[in-house]
């Protein structure tokens, strides 16, 4: 049998001991090396450490967790009131959006009952267009009769005229015998 020992749990780490095992120290410190898991010096006894976020001193140091609630405190608080200036566009827009729908809704809704009427009323024009149509039939028929008549008048004043001319002719010879009479 072999002696097999469990693996270790790691301890799972703060957010204040992640950043202090990130500190280096400043290079060229007494005891520095450059490297915190290395480095022999207890942290509060470096006069500068150099973290991920930049220099800072022991006063510091332990106020690491205090910074970072309170950058989370303004980031909420700046979110609560970007949010807010959100919602004072937002809404007003959402609403007015709502009315222009409405809107939109009741102008098709009345072009399509326009439009509705127009089309009964196209209907009621053709109806009407087809008696017109009808009736102008009955004119042609009734000016082609009339140009009939016309054409019996003109061949019957022609008649006409040729018999006075006739008529003329045999009475103007006797007149004229007797107009030689007449003292006037």
């Amino acid at each position: 049998m072999t002696d097999a020992k469990p693996p270790k749990k790691k301890k799972i780490k703060s957010v204040r001991d992640v950043i202090i095992e990130s500190i280096e120290c400043e290079p060229g410190t007494e005891g520095c090396t450059g490297d915190p898991d290395t480095c022999p010096n207890d942290p509060s006894r470096c006069d500068k450490k150099l973290s991920m976020f930049g220099y800072y001193d022991d006063t510091i140091k332990d106020s690491v967790e205090h910074v970072l609630s309170e950058s989370l405190n303004e980031l909420t608080r700046t979110f609560t009131v970007s949010a807010r200036r959100w919602e004072i566009v937002v809404f007003p827009a959402m609403f007015a959006f709502i009315i222009l729908a409405i809107y939109g809704f009741f102008l098709i809704n009345s072009l399509t009952q326009d439009v509705g009427n127009i089309a009964r009323e196209m209907n009621s024009i053709n109806g009407t267009m087809q008696g017109v149509v009808v009736n102008m039939e009955r004119q042609t028929l009734s000016i082609q009769e009339m140009n009939g008549y016309v054409r019996n008048m003109d061949v019957s004043i022609s008649q006409m005229t040729h018999e006075v001319a006739v008529m003329n002719n045999s009475i103007s010879r006797p007149m004229q015998f007797m107009n030689s009479f007449t003292p006037w």
